[in-house]
């Protein structure tokens, strides 16, 4: 049986996974813009927790490397201390991953040991484990895929892990209000269903941005290092080369920087316009004190955004640079955070937020 209590410890339990998904989402991130990747060419879900522990181990896995395309091709005059560099980002990047498992289902099992989690709950966080076991699966997938014939991972396998960790984060937070704010069963809350739609669209918007900067920052070149200029795209509003393709049309054009770069940039102006307006809105809502909260914050951070994002871009000439693609990154996901807050107060049958 469920208590208040119960309920707070419970989500406490479920943001300790949100902020450890944030985090493994910014440290993937810098995983990718350092190239590192390819640096573990090996699959130990056991043993690979352990790092090399002697100079005989790190000539093994720095000969291993060597020896995959990234080494030969795109690495082939890195020293060993160099190696060490990239390494460490994908090693961290793994352990940080597999410590999701003893996270999630200890905690778990004492729940459900102590009779704190009701069914329905229950094959949630079950689907919550299938999520996280698909995600790791299609990590390795994505890893594999640059360990054989081409020395990179590709920006659709980076796109795919980054919304797929999105989905995960999503869900969980989601759960998580589920126990500090729980339905009511009351009829007479006003809602507005509206403003719900309106959120749910600026929310998908986002959603669908966060994959274009996958584009943006993934494969051989980024996108992003084509045009270091704002608030021209090069030299022109609509560079000419936008819609250089070939057959098939989708997958050319996601290829094409130019293309990339105007559509992650409009899309950008889209949400500025959206929330914007949403915002201006918002004494309607007057009597959902907790959105009203929600789009003040969504309003401030959307700024705060297009302004990482015009820096980062102003500042990626030859490579995007490390620490401002990463804020960038954060950014996105912290608007995102919010937005999913805002869906959820704007939801029907929302019981007046209780006291954490």
């Amino acid at each position: 049986m469920t208590t208040s209590s119960s309920q707070k410890q419970i989500g406490f339990w479920l943001l300790i996974g949100v902020v450890m998904i944030f985090f493994q989402v910014l440290i993937g991130g810098i995983t990718r813009l350092t190239e590192s990747g390819l640096s573990i060419t090996e699959w130990n879900v056991v043993m690979g927790s352990l790092p090399p522990m002697n100079s005989t181990e790190w000539n093994r896995v720095y000969a291993e490397y060597m020896q995959s395309p990234q080494g030969k091709i795109m690495n082939s005059d890195i020293t060993l201390a160099g190696f060490k560099n990239i390494f460490w980002w994908e090693w961290i990047h793994r352990l940080w991953a597999r410590l999701f498992a003893p996270v999630f289902l200890i905690p778990f099992l004492c729940f459900l040991f102590r009779k704190m989690i009701e069914r329905k709950l229950m094959w949630k966080l079950i689907f919550v484990f299938i999520l996280g076991g698909l995600q790791g699966a299609l990590g390795w997938f994505m890893v594999s895929t640059g360990l054989k014939d081409v020395p990179w991972v590709s920006p659709y396998s980076l796109c795919a892990h980054l919304l797929l960790a999105t989905i995960l984060f999503a869900y969980l937070l989601w759960l998580a209000l589920e126990q500090f704010f729980p339905k009511s069963e009351s009829q007479n809350v006003i809602t507005d269903k509206s403003a719900s739609i309106f959120s749910k669209s600026i929310l998908a918007i986002i959603f669908i941005q966060l994959g274009l900067g996958a584009f943006m920052a993934g494969g051989v070149a980024p996108a992003a290092i084509w045009y270091p200029t704002w608030p021209k795209i090069g030299n022109d509003w609509i560079p000419e080369n936008v819609f250089m393709f070939s057959n098939p049309l989708w997958h050319t054009l996601l290829e094409n920087p130019a293309f990339v770069q105007l559509l992650h940039r409009s899309t950008a102006y889209l949400l500025l316009i959206l929330i914007i307006w949403l915002w201006m809105k918002r004494k309607n809502y007057s009597a959902n004190k907790s959105a009203v909260v929600m789009m003040n914050f969504l309003f401030a951070m959307i700024f705060v955004q297009a302004t990482l994002g015009i820096v980062t871009v102003i500042l990626s000439v030859g490579s995007v640079p490390v620490l401002w693609g990463v804020l960038h990154q954060a950014g996105g996901l912290i608007t995102f955070t919010f937005a999913v807050i805002l869906v959820y107060f704007l939801s029907e049958r929302i019981k007046s937020p209780a006291k954490i």
